[in-house]
């Protein structure tokens, strides 16, 4: 039988609180050093014209298979070269976001030690465990491919979720509901984690891309950050990648999910609401990847699309959990 919290460590559970909020203090002094990292590379463009930098960021794939013409790096300006302050800068942010992320991955464990079960049995262990799997995955992508530009907008809504986690999603660590005492458990939703790590990450450098696209085919008369990050051609490939790679977790995810529904209700399919966002997601997302690999869209369309599916990821999380219409079997918001 899984241990309650009385039977188990309550005081391992304060520490895993305690790991929580140290963990929000440095991701916060991670936040505001890679403000200053950004405010240090607009330094360096203001007054003159936006440089460009064609570079791929993480395999992607390959070329752009849409046909479309993007700006090109001699269309746009020389190669931004970063100044030794900011990558300074950029650097001890990084190491913040090291520290920071550990933290709440101790954090994420020892809540699992304290009952002795997965961390991820309601809307708040989950919300902290999907902020980790954030962090961890952009702590390992980061420094490989020189993404201290992402930092702000990566470690921000990181800060974001565990704020609303404590605030709202609190819940005492104890027993799981009994259709939960599940291996599934860990592997359903520890995959989950890994695909909302990726789509978040996606997302936000897709948004980055069609602000910069914007930029190179109407270029300000004074150049900021946006300026310095890589070309709208590389952030679409380096989104698209990602997205890719989340797609795949995310279709185990949904598979996963079934398997385990036919072990714990006795069908594969039921129409719940959780069952049915998790195939919207995975529909928006195979529409995105239909759309990018169809010749002659434009890439902004269908960017949009996988923002529309990120979006749907943020319901299934939330309004699925949370309002009352959307109550179904997967009522395990634990508030």
């Amino acid at each position: 039988m899984t241990p309650t919290l009385a039977t188990a460590s309550p005081s391992l559970a304060g520490n895993a609180n305690m790991a929580l909020y140290a963990s929000m203090i440095v991701y916060t002094l991670a936040m505001l050093m890679f403000a200053w990292h950004l405010a240090a590379r607009s330094a360096q463009l203001a007054g003159t014209r936006a440089p460009e930098r064609e570079e791929v960021l993480v395999a992607s794939g390959g070329p752009t298979t849409s046909g479309e013409s993007l700006p090109s790096q001699s269309a746009a300006g020389p190669t931004f070269e970063e100044s030794a302050a900011s990558r300074q800068r950029g650097n001890i942010a990084l190491m913040f976001t090291y520290l920071a992320t550990a933290l709440l991955v101790a954090s994420v464990v020892m809540r699992g030690v304290a009952v002795a079960r997965p961390p991820w049995g309601n809307m708040f262990e989950f919300a902290t465990a999907s902020a980790a799997a954030v962090g961890l995955t952009y702590s390992v992508l980061a420094k490989r491919n020189n993404w201290q530009w992402l930092g702000v907008f990566v470690v921000t809504p990181i800060l974001l979720v565990l704020g609303l986690s404590l605030a709202v999603l609190y819940t005492e660590a104890g027993e799981l509901m009994p259709a939960l005492k599940s291996y599934w458990l860990a592997i359903h939703v520890g995959v989950a984690f890994l695909a909302v790590a990726f789509f978040t990450i996606a997302a936000i450098i897709g948004a980055l891309y069609l602000v910069r696209r914007r930029r190179e085919e109407k270029p300000p008369a004074r150049g900021s950050f946006i300026e310095s990050l890589p070309s709208s051609a590389a952030l679409e490939r380096t989104a698209y990648g990602l997205n890719m790679v989340a797609f795949i977790l995310w279709t185990f995810t949904l598979i996963a999910g079934a398997i385990w529904a036919k072990q714990a209700w006795g069908a594969y399919w039921q129409w719940d609401p959780k069952e049915v966002w998790t195939f919207v997601i995975w529909t928006v997302y195979a529409a995105y990847m239909h759309s990018r690999a169809t010749a002659g869209i434009d890439l902004r369309k269908s960017m949009y699309i996988a923002l529309a599916g990120f979006v749907c990821v943020i319901i299934n999380f939330t309004l699925v959990n949370l309002v009352s219409t959307f109550v179904g079997m997967h009522n395990y918001s634990g508030m």
